[in-house]
């Protein structure tokens, strides 16, 4: 048999991987899934099981296995930014700002109602916001800019 960089490595792969695995023969065995009740110890040790953690407590004359209560979610306070006035300001700018704050929900509309899409955000003024200017608002709040191209008029 010739010897080679190639044969060298298949032989290192075949006795490194291969031949441990037939070696050592690990078995696993799996226990049936803990209830509320169920014996336990020693009393104070903690079991997580999906998402239900197990506390081995005493309960009457035995120690048994108990599920912690969960937590009940706590509602957080949405996040509130006071409203800037971008009423004059390029819509890109106003955008740039109103994201600074938090507030990504941003609908455009054209101001003469003539249905255009502004497409390049620098080419248009804002003549109209809504929500009005320092009002508390949750980021949430959808804030309707209503702009003209640059060269017109509000």
């Amino acid at each position: 048999m010739i010897i080679n960089r190639r044969t060298s490595l298949v032989s290192f792969l075949v006795f490194t991987l291969l031949i441990p695995g037939l070696l050592f023969n690990a078995t696993t065995s799996w226990a049936a899934p803990i209830k509320n009740g169920d014996a336990c110890s020693p009393e104070g040790a903690t079991f997580k099981q999906s998402a239900t953690e197990f506390v081995c407590t005493k309960s009457a004359s035995k120690i048994v296995w108990m599920s912690k209560p969960k937590a009940s979610p706590t509602a957080k306070a949405e996040t509130k930014f006071v409203m800037p006035n971008v009423v004059g300001m390029n819509l890109q700018l106003a955008q740039d700002l109103l994201q600074s704050k938090g507030s990504y929900i941003v609908d455009q509309e054209d101001y003469k109602g003539l249905n255009r899409f502004q497409l390049v955000d620098t080419n248009w003024k804002i003549c109209k916001q809504s929500p009005a200017p320092k009002k508390s608002i949750p980021v949430s709040t959808v804030v309707t800019l209503y702009s003209v191209k640059l060269t017109e008029r509000c």
